[in-house]
């Protein structure tokens, strides 16, 4: 499939292939360092270590989240026996800007930098007007409903695009076609293009913005990744409207989308989702029926799982990958802050304490740990269950059992 800007493709409804893939990164190197040795609760044979929480209540991993039913592909983990991959060595920044981890907070528009790359006016940068764009581009405002149904959180500056034309790639090299309306009505704008892995200046990647996401389109062949609008809260669309992230085009609506919180158990497969945000399938390839969980689409990067307001709280990381080369600003989905391991909604999770490597991680976040499916290169917060100061904790391991 070519990046032919005469192609216009369908974006409503669009249900990539969501998958949990095996061996993470560091969360300094963006989560926990792959090196082949990081096991999970389930096989570790007892290697892990926890220490006791201080027993408060973690932030709830219910969110404005969204859903969009995906399947999980090929080298999704099997129930929580793998940790989510990861391959970035981008170190931790500050929640306002300058290019590191935290990327802009829900509510005012995060950039990933101080000053992004994209010339104001350009494709995908912020607006709220037409006058705010380029000759003759658009401004998809949050209420408007150029997008279909609703419209991207903060604006996005755009260009009105036919099949047979080649506007997208003579207004940027790369840039493409997508048709947002019908078969009987369609509706050309131009996307952004973008590519998933390490970048050495976010702002470079879709236009630094927190409320859009690197996705690959084109999950079975060759990488074809383009900037989606994907909302992050509330907050980021304005008043009377909802931020809807019931699919990977995550819009501001009139409408407010409804569903299970993180964590709830779903039906990958199912034709309508059941769930605020994506269905992520948590059995192995092969096993039926599927299975799978709750979770919330993000840029990983960014805070996410906000509540409600115009000054929300985000209650967990944008850390948890869906390919192996995932990056800042790339399709991920939300790991929740935690106290203690109880805090944790996903099932097989461990509220991993952030390290002392991570203290400004821990600081920004305000929360001393994450939820995630392996403790390696740190301890367990287990809220007083399992050992106490780093005692190592008593895990059954394979064929093992607990004394």
């Amino acid at each position: 499939m070519g990046k032919a800007s005469g192609v216009v493709r369908p974006l409503l409804g669009l249900s990539p292939k969501a998958r949990r893939v095996g061996c993470a990164a560091s969360v300094a190197a963006l989560l926990l360092g792959c090196s082949g040795s990081s096991e999970t609760r389930g096989n570790n044979g007892g290697s892990d270590q926890s220490e006791s929480g201080g027993g408060a209540a973690g932030k709830p991993s219910s969110a404005s989240g969204g859903n969009i039913a995906s399947s999980a592909g090929d080298g999704a983990i099997g129930g929580s026996a793998q940790a989510n991959g990861g391959a970035s060595n981008t170190t931790g920044g500050t929640s306002s800007g300058g290019g590191g981890i935290i990327i802009g907070r829900a509510g005012a528009q995060g950039r990933a930098g101080s000053s992004g790359s994209n010339a104001a006016g350009s494709l995908g940068s912020p607006c709220a007007s037409d006058a705010e764009c380029g000759t003759g581009m658009v401004c998809a405002t949050a209420s408007s409903t150029l997008f279909g149904d609703g419209g991207p959180a903060n604006g996005m500056c755009t260009l009105p695009c036919t099949a047979s034309g080649s506007e997208c790639s003579t207004l940027k090299a790369g840039a493409e076609c997508f048709d947002f309306g019908t078969t009987d009505n369609p509706r050309g704008y131009c996307l952004d293009s973008c590519e998933v892995g390490s970048t050495p200046d976010p702002t470079t990647k879709c236009a630094g913005r927190a409320d859009f996401v690197c996705a690959d389109l084109n999950p079975t062949g060759p990488s074809e990744a383009y900037c989606v609008p994907h909302c992050r809260a509330d907050a980021d669309c304005g008043s009377g409207l909802y931020c809807d992230k019931s699919a990977l085009l995550g819009l501001c609506s009139k409408t407010k989308h409804d569903g299970d919180p993180v964590g709830a158990a779903c039906t990958p497969s199912a034709t309508t989702t059941t769930c605020q945000g994506v269905c992520l399938r948590t059995s192995a390839d092969g096993v039926t029926p599927e299975i799978g969980v709750c979770a919330e689409l993000c840029a990983i990067g960014t805070e996410c799982m906000y509540g409600s307001g115009t000054n929300p709280t985000p209650g967990g990381f944008c850390g948890g990958t869906l390919t192996d080369v995932a990056d800042v600003l790339d399709l991920g989905f939300c790991l929740a802050d935690c106290s203690c391991t109880s805090d944790c909604k996903i099932p097989g999770d461990l509220c991993r304490k952030w390290p002392t490597a991570d203290a400004d991680l821990a600081s920004l976040l305000g929360a001393p740990g994450v939820c995630y499916p392996t403790v390696a290169e740190s301890v367990e917060l287990s809220c007083g269950q399992g050992g106490v100061g780093g005692a190592p904790a008593q895990t059954a391991g394979s064929g093992g059992s607990n004394p």
